[in-house]
């Protein structure tokens, strides 16, 4: 029982650690869907100013990011797998937000 929890907890520390590195072709699939579904429809300028005026208000971590792009996905009925809202989570964080 204990080699079982002993290699649990090396396998979530394996994951947790892999997922603090970006995935760049998640990225790239990321600033694909925003700019074809995300860019056109708000009406504020989607600049790094946007953006960074956003952190530590809605978002102050990478969990609340990724609730608002879901949130915004179902507000315009864009059909996106939970798979394409982390790739535009990522993203996003990944050229503006900075959050772990």
């Amino acid at each position: 029982m204990k080699r079982i929890a002993t290699m649990s907890l090396g396998l979530a520390a394996l994951v947790m650690g892999t997922a603090a590195w970006a995935n760049p072709d998640m990225i790239a699939k990321g600033e694909k869907l925003h700019a074809e579904k995300c860019a056109a429809c708000h009406k504020a300028p989607h600049d790094a100013k946007f953006y960074e005026s956003r952190v530590g208000k809605k978002i102050q971590s990478k969990a609340s990011l990724n609730t608002m792009v879901s949130s915004c996905a179902n507000h315009f009925n864009i059909d996106w797998f939970d798979e394409e809202v982390a790739a535009v989570t990522e993203y996003l964080n990944s050229k503006y937000y900075k959050l772990k």
